[in-house]
């Protein structure tokens, strides 16, 4: 009995030692003053785009390890949403949806899916440009629109356009674990 007493112990203590390791290879936080999201563990974060531009901020991106994927961020203020809690009223998240749409309407926009990031509800498109197929979603607290652009890349860098629903899913579950900064947060609390 003692034997497997202290082989079950050991086995315990191996295992908690090995969660951590494990869990830091399964996810990493990409952040800033403005928000967090979790990505893959094997993709790369690079923050070096950051910058404001007129209004728009660049808020860096970050692809797989694999360089098939790419996501980029942005930060956008528009005023006129400043009164409207998204989270609270449905037909406010509609009226913004129709704008968003019509925002994109030189892009073929379609509406992939409404997600919720904690209370925040956000849209999911599917658009297509000049470059091809991408992904778009969006998360608006009051005026504060975060803006994220996911891409397959061929090898070449030029777009891949053959999106599938592990992709969606990929991209919708990143943006699910979406986080505003507490500054953000605490100023749109109504």
């Amino acid at each position: 009995m003692k034997r497997f007493t202290a082989l079950l112990l050991s086995l315990l203590l191996l295992f908690s030692c090995m969660v951590p390791a494990s869990a830091a290879r399964m996810m990493q936080t990409f952040s800033n003053e403005y928000f967090q999201i979790y990505l893959p563990g094997d993709w790369v974060i690079d923050l070096s785009s950051v910058a404001d531009y007129y209004g728009k901020l660049d808020l860096g991106f970050a692809y797989s390890g694999d360089k098939t994927m790419l996501l980029e961020a942005y930060l956008n203020f528009y005023s006129e949403w400043a009164q409207d809690s998204l989270w609270i009223n449905d037909a406010s998240f509609e009226d913004y949806l129709i704008v968003l749409m019509d925002d994109f309407k030189n892009e073929s926009p379609e509406m992939i899916s409404k997600f919720y990031a904690g209370k925040y509800p956000g849209a999911l498109l599917k658009l297509t440009g000049d470059y091809g197929t991408y992904l778009f979603g969006e998360i608006m607290i009051n005026a504060y629109a975060y803006s994220f652009y996911f891409y397959l890349l061929n090898e070449d860098d030029t777009v891949n356009s053959n999106i599938t629903q592990d992709e969606i899913e990929l991209f919708q579950s990143i943006l699910e674990t979406f986080i505003p900064s507490n500054t953000v947060a605490a100023t749109n609390a109504n």
